[in-house]
């Protein structure tokens, strides 16, 4: 926390913190955890060492494996010599050694070779770099096949003693090196590419080197053929009048993880999701159906809706199609709508909605365009049974005129009269 990336830091930077102080610092160095040295404060390098070993990083060092395996040579001779327990407890702490230090120089051998690869610069300190660690990986692999020899001379040794922990460390054992020795197989090939591919670049950056040579001193366009190559290549990037890519990517990956978090920037980039969470509607205001009934007063409701149930058409092209008689008058677009809301309110038994929406444009009254949504809604399959006998109780003639009945959401309405019309010869149903 307190050097963090870096190896050494200025005695100033350290002192400029709030939670440190010259007492601090100098019990520090006295418990000799720091060193100063002309300002200039760094850990102890046994701290450091420790801390590396710990998080498996730093250099790799073979010395330690091959120090386990000669410490387990000797315990296992010591042993036969003389069967006392301290030098099986010397056995098995030197197999469980091998396995970590094998371990974790294997891993510290991979992360330093894909560090070398991608953060050094120099390409001739690259390629020494890697080579060394190949060599560190043969180191590695030769040490492995010694482990394996030693436990194979000393399997009927194992045998022989009888102890569960000890057959329980050497099998973990002989699967870690057989694991590691396959992760090496693999590094190795990793090696290699690696190797390949700086020495590719660095052709390339030769090559590149010596071309701008050449055009600084103004001689490429003479000496080379440089012009006439780039010319004759058909690439994109050496395309002028080159539009943009349209593609359009798999429905797999927009189904994953990763998609949904691509198409959340894109949409956020494009204020796509400003609709996305809309706040719900407020309750509405009592009386706002006044006007609706006001309309509904001079209209036979139940008659139309009955004759509806006896067609094939949904409700709302119905209602916006549909020829009123004369005392009624024409209705407009947004009367037309406030009827069809309402027998979708009060005839819902009769009504039988779908999933499907249906859109219209149209021009209000300011000469704006507006487009309106509605659900489609066809009559019920049994609404049309008791249709003819709702149609001659809705028309039936009292005292000279047509009774209608009016429905409405307040039932307490009274019905209104309108003249009858006369009747037409052959007319099965009377016009509302």
């Amino acid at each position: 926390m307190l050097f963090g990336n870096k190896d050494s830091i200025n005695k100033s930077e350290i002192l400029a913190r709030a939670d440190m102080t010259d007492e601090k610092l100098e019990k520090l160095v006295m418990y000799e955890i720091i060193h100063e040295n002309n300002n200039i404060i760094g850990l102890d390098d046994r701290i450091t060492t420790f801390i590396e070993e710990f998080l498996e990083i730093g250099e790799v060092t073979t010395s330690f494996i091959n120090d386990n395996i000669q410490t387990l040579g000797e315990s296992l001779k010591y042993y036969r010599i003389d069967n006392n327990p301290k030098f099986l407890r010397s056995i098995k702490r030197s197999l469980k050694k091998i396995n970590s230090t094998t371990s974790r120089e294997v891993m510290k051998l991979h992360k330093n070779i894909d560090d070398t690869y991608k953060n050094q610069d120099n390409y001739v300190i690259k390629l020494q770099e890697l080579d060394k660690y190949k060599r560190k990986r043969d180191d590695i692999i030769n040490l492995i096949k010694e482990s394996e020899q030693i436990i194979s001379e000393a399997q009927g040794f194992f045998n022989t003693v009888i102890d569960a922990e000890l057959s329980s460390i050497v099998l973990d054992l002989r699967y870690t090196l057989v694991r590691n020795r396959d992760y090496l197989n693999e590094i190795q090939s990793q090696i290699i590419d690696y190797i390949n591919k700086i020495q590719y670049q660095s052709a390339i950056y030769r090559k590149i080197q010596r071309l701008k040579e050449l055009k600084d001193y103004e001689e490429l366009k003479y000496k080379t053929n440089f012009v006439d190559v780039v010319a004759s290549v058909q690439a994109l990037m050496f395309n002028k009048q080159r539009g943009a890519l349209k593609g359009r990517l798999a429905l797999d990956f927009l189904h994953s993880d990763h998609g949904y978090m691509l198409t959340q920037k894109v949409a956020q980039r494009l204020h796509l999701l400003r609709n996305t969470f809309r706040k719900p509607a407020g309750k509405m205001e009592s009386g706002f159906d006044d006007l609706n009934r006001e309309e509904s007063s001079s209209l036979n409701i139940a008659g139309l809706v009955d004759k509806f149930v006896l067609t094939k058409s949904d409700l709302f092209q119905f209602v916006l199609k549909y020829k009123f008689p004369e005392p009624v008058g024409e209705l407009s677009l947004e009367k037309r709508i406030s009827l069809y809301v309402g027998i979708c309110i009060d005839y819902d038994n009769k009504l039988a909605y779908t999933d499907k929406f249906g859109k219209m444009d149209f021009v209000n009254a300011k000469k704006q365009k507006q487009r309106v949504g509605y659900a489609i809604i066809n009559p019920a399959k049994n609404a049309g049974v008791d249709s003819s006998h709702s149609t001659d109780e809705s028309n039936k003639v009292v005292n000279g005129t047509a009774e209608i009945s009016v429905p409405s959401v307040d039932n307490s309405l009274p019905a209104v009269d309108i003249e009858p019309k006369k009747k037409k010869k052959k007319a099965s149903i009377n016009k509302v």
